[in-house]
């Protein structure tokens, strides 16, 4: 069967074209579907990727203001402790209170 047979068996015969343009269709349509869902999975993995990237530039931000003001609070502390001033002594505080807070130093409160 040569070629020239082969299309007029096409040309004359109005079933066969229409089967042919089915099974033309056919194929078409799943080379279509399968290209639309592999853009589907390409958008989705970039949309992933940015969502990572976005929860990771938070999480880095997050954590430089934890971090800045862990250190705000310890040096704060650290000025209150060294300061002196803001510690309370045996006599200023109640002597139940006292009694807790100052154990053992000399000069504490009585509980009484």
């Amino acid at each position: 069967m040569t070629w020239a047979a082969i299309v007029k068996f096409f040309t004359d015969n109005p079933l066969a074209r229409w089967i042919a343009a089915a099974f033309v269709f056919a194929v078409g349509w799943s080379v279509v579907k399968r290209n639309l869902k592999e853009a589907g999975r390409q958008a989705e993995r970039q949309a992933s990727a940015v969502k990572q990237a976005q929860a990771r530039e938070a999480v880095v931000t997050r954590s430089a203001e934890i971090i800045s003001e862990e250190r705000g609070n310890s040096d704060a502390a650290l000025k209150a402790r060294d300061g002196g001033d803001s510690f309370p002594t045996s006599d200023s505080v109640p002597d139940p209170i006292a009694a807790v807070l100052f154990r053992g130093e000399d000069g504490g409160g009585k509980a009484g």
